[in-house]
């Protein structure tokens, strides 16, 4: 498992190297890209990365829709792999989360 200060190493992303530079590269409001993916178990897990203050010209947490295109470019680029999965609201993994960042869903592949 990768934690908040180490990332996925390419030995335990194998397949999903190029999978994840898409995630990486997904746009978001003002290039923030708030959010951190996890590696558990075999099991991708997507947290939010708030920015104190940034949504409150909103009504509504921009952060989130940022967070759904980058979980949107994961499927797609999953999908284009032929690996098929789903993304699920799961209990949030054991992991200390840092503060601002918040668990979102996962994506578990089957």
């Amino acid at each position: 498992m990768n934690t908040f200060n180490e990332p996925v190493d390419g030995k335990n992303a194998n397949k999903y190297e190029r999978i994840l530079e898409m995630v990486r590269l997904a746009p978001s409001a003002s290039n923030k890209q708030p959010w951190r993916v996890l590696l558990k178990e075999g099991i991708w897990h997507f947290f939010e990365a708030k920015t104190p203050g940034y949504s409150d010209a909103f009504s509504y947490d921009i952060q989130k829709i940022d967070l759904g295109i980058a979980a949107c470019h994961f499927e797609m680029a999953a999908g284009e792999k032929g690996i098929s999965g789903k993304i699920a609201v799961l209990d949030q993994p054991a992991v200390e989360c840092p503060e601002n960042i918040h668990y979102a869903f996962s994506w578990v592949e089957f």
